[in-house]
């Protein structure tokens, strides 16, 4: 996979520089773009997802830590629950390959090579450190929701005051929208250069994405209303640890361009 997955690699045999059509490569990385704000977040393009079925004090009373409530009210927030959001960590990476994509049709081989390995060892590494920081912070919200839910009568009551309510009509339509834009990013990638769909690192992370995307849509429909928000945190650890996994692979596969890169460079200072 880590060889399928350098971009180099797939130009050799992938699209054409000339053949490239540019306006629209641009509007799908736009698109693209508007599809990774959505799943962080912009309140200007979902508007106020977040409900709060209990007020700060209510929570307390059902001895709910003030702390532990009013981080979940935050990481709640637009869009609803933190599968949605988490989509991001995989979807960003999938919008930095892109970008890259672009770089090495209008860039010099050499230049690119450069810039290639040393982008991706930084981005990627940024990446790693950050997914798995919010897989261990997301494996400690699941396992509280757990604890609480099974904790009856007092813990599942704080659980269901937490936790029990889930907005199901708002997230499917923010999944329909997201993967509406996804489809229309692909059209467009598409039409920019058809040679795209060789490049097989591009097409599985999208692929993947989009099965995360449509299982985490399958979660909020048929799990029990009070079980969804587990489901949906569960399915936003397994997304995070998939963006993980996939972020040390774009890792370890920038190192031998960062060494040619270094290789050429002391073979001219020669």
């Amino acid at each position: 996979m880590a060889a399928a997955w350098s971009i180099r690699e797939g130009f050799r045999s992938g699209p054409d520089p000339d053949a490239l059509r540019r306006p629209f490569f641009y509007a799908a990385l736009v698109v693209f773009a508007v599809v990774v704000l959505a799943e962080v977040g912009m309140s200007l393009l979902l508007g106020q997802a977040a409900v709060e079925p209990v007020s700060a004090a209510d929570a307390n009373k059902l001895g709910v830590p003030l702390d532990v409530f009013l981080k979940t009210q935050r990481a709640d927030s637009d869009p609803p629950g933190a599968g949605i959001g988490f989509l991001a960590f995989l979807d960003g990476l999938l919008l930095f390959t892109v970008v890259m994509l672009g770089l090495s049709l209008i860039m010099d081989l050499r230049t690119y090579g450069r810039v290639q390995g040393l982008a991706t060892l930084i981005v990627t590494l940024l990446w790693v450190i950050a997914a798995f920081l919010t897989a261990m912070l997301a494996l400690a919200k699941l396992f509280l929701m757990i604890g609480l839910f099974v904790a009856a009568p007092f813990g599942t009551i704080a659980y269901l005051a937490l936790w029990g309510s889930f907005p199901k009509g708002q997230a499917a339509a923010i999944l329909g929208l997201l993967l509406l834009l996804k489809i229309v990013f692909a059209v467009l990638l598409v039409l920019s250069q058809p040679k795209f769909l060789k490049v097989t690192g591009l097409v599985v992370l999208l692929a993947v994405s989009v099965l995360l995307q449509v299982v985490l849509g399958v979660i909020h429909g048929f799990l029990p209303g009070p079980l969804v928000s587990i489901g949906d945190q569960f399915w936003a650890l397994i997304t995070v640890v998939v963006a993980l996994v996939w972020a040390l692979i774009m890792l370890i596969a920038s190192i031998p361009a960062i060494i040619n890169a270094l290789r050429v460079s002391g073979s001219a200072g020669d």
